[in-house]
């Protein structure tokens, strides 16, 4: 985690030395943003969680960081553009700086508890023993699959989000700061219903497709959109449904791995959501210029819906099953 936040830092250290000898590319910009997504931050912080919380508490724990990521999400993008207008962009690479710099000293203060193994190995063997997970446990690789299809759909519908509103409901920037602003308003909402539901295990699987399925709707509803208002309702209501997909799926993880090996898992759930990422841009890119961005939107919601609707019959089915019923959430 120090060392994921460190690479951040640095970037942007670098990028104001670059702004400040007189290279202004476009090229740097590109390469700034590939090197700060290679990070193995949040694969480290889930798998950190049960160190440092008890069972009990992981689905209310889960709960409140992935909230608080949206409401600092919700925050950054206004606070951004104040920052921007502000000061110039050699003081705003500073404050980012900065900000990282402070993360990497707090993580200094966390205590985890001391772990007992039975060996060390290498981080590459533990990785190949997260891959093996996937055999033992198949509700992790049915869930790994949900990943990469939904994270296909999102992508693809992210990269036309700014001319959906320019261009399909006539909006400008700052109409576009409220739609982006809806996603993350309504995601903390779910996340405080989330951290508070009681739900019985033989109903949990149902409960992440069934969200996994709302989501799915809200794209084909966006399909049919052509105002503001009912637009952001809709990226509201997706975010609500949300954090019982994401919260629930992480706690899961964090119940079934062995915490020697639970920060490879996590990885391999990383990379699963983002190697689909390409392959939905270009997707995204493609239908909508050939179909339309409404088309674009309702083709994602009817793949999103499909899955998440037969993953909710199997597992219904199946909920009996030991492969399926592991332990209490």
């Amino acid at each position: 985690m120090r060392g994921s936040e460190a690479l951040r830092a640095a970037v942007y250290l670098l990028l104001l030395l670059f702004f400040t000898a007189g290279f202004h590319e476009a090229a740097l910009l590109y390469a700034a943003a590939f090197l700060t997504s290679i990070t193995a931050y949040d694969p480290a912080a889930a798998a950190l969680i049960p160190k440092l919380v008890q069972k009990e508490e992981l689905v209310k724990v889960n709960a409140r960081i992935s909230g608080g990521v949206q409401l600092m999400r919700f925050l950054a993008l206004p606070s951004a553009g104040l920052l921007v207008s502000v000061l110039n962009d050699k003081s705003s690479l500073i404050f980012v700086a900065g900000a990282f710099s402070v993360s990497f000293i707090m993580i200094g203060f966390l205590i985890e508890k001391p772990a007992e193994f039975e060996n060390k190995a290498s981080w590459i063997k533990k990785f190949r023993e997260g891959t093996h997970i996937y055999r033992k446990h198949k509700i992790l690789l049915f869930l790994g699959i949900l990943v990469s299809i939904t994270s296909f759909g999102v992508f693809a519908a992210q990269t036309m989000y700014i001319p959906f509103v320019a261009e399909v409901l006539g909006g400008s920037s700052f109409e576009y700061g409220l739609f982006a602003a809806s996603f993350p308003l309504g995601y903390i909402a779910g996340s405080f219903a989330a951290s508070r539901m009681k739900v019985k295990d033989t109903f949990i699987y149902q409960i992440m497709m069934l969200a996994l399925f709302i989501g799915g709707s809200t794209y084909l509803a966006l399909g049919a959109a052509d105002t503001l208002a009912a637009a952001m309702v809709i990226e509201i209501a997706a975010g609500a449904a949300m954090p019982f997909w994401n919260v629930y799926s992480t706690t899961l993880y964090q119940r079934l791995v062995p915490q020697s090996i639970l920060g490879q898992v996590f990885s391999v759930r990383f990379l699963l959501t983002k190697a689909a990422a390409p392959l939905g841009i270009v997707y995204g890119t493609a239908c909508a210029a050939q179909f339309g961005i409404q088309s674009l939107f309702l083709s994602i919601g009817a793949i999103i819906c499909t899955v998440s609707g037969g993953g909710f019959l199997f597992l219904t089915f199946r909920r009996r099953s030991t492969v399926f019923n592991p332990k209490r959430l």
